[in-house]
């Protein structure tokens, strides 16, 4: 089941009383261990989604995987979740709670595409004016792409800074596409 504005709440829910009780980190932590289990355990993905296997038994296979591992709080949460029959939803909530918390701590995530890696002194170069342009902690992802011949592709959450030769290239065969001679007769 796919159900987005679940997945919003019950995230939100956990983020708020986490913030409340000081345990943010902790519970960021623990999201993140989750989310990593499920990745790769297509197995528990599966008893998660799974009808048959009743709340109990999912219960019981959760606290043996996580029950040293992650708070209390998180433990909790995770039961709950269960209870509701809403543990399709667990990997959504996992992921959901990630974003809240980027955006509590007032981290944006870059993505910049380059022909070739980028040396270490342009890389932060390039996040210092990105974390100054926006007032915003950077946290970048880096994709080599050789299609782009050269230059940059910056995005930045729904902002997309395209300065690529490829780029470049498109808009001067669009230029010249359009047939400005008028013949004379």
């Amino acid at each position: 089941m796919n159900n987005p504005r679940l997945s919003i709440r019950y995230a939100q829910a956990l983020f708020d009383l986490s913030v409340e009780r000081g345990e943010v980190e902790a519970a960021r932590q623990d999201m993140e261990l989750l989310l990593t289990v499920c990745n790769e355990n297509a197995g528990l993905r599966q008893m998660l989604g799974s009808p048959v296997i009743n709340a109990d038994k999912k219960i019981s296979v959760m606290r043996a995987l996580f029950s040293e591992k992650i708070s209390k709080l998180s433990m909790a949460f995770i039961n709950l979740i269960i209870r509701k029959r809403r543990e399709s939803l667990l990997y959504q909530i996992a992921a959901k709670f990630g974003e809240l918390y980027l955006e509590y701590k007032n981290i944006k995530t870059a993505r910049i595409t380059s022909a070739v890696p980028l040396q270490e002194e342009v890389r932060s170069e390039l996040v210092s004016l990105l974390e100054e342009q926006t007032g915003s902690q950077i946290r970048l992802t880096e994709v080599v792409d050789a299609e782009i011949i050269g230059g940059l592709i910056v995005k930045i959450e729904n902002s997309l800074f395209d300065d690529s030769i490829r780029k470049k290239l498109q808009n001067l065969r669009k230029e010249f596409s359009v047939n400005v001679y008028t013949r004379e007769i």
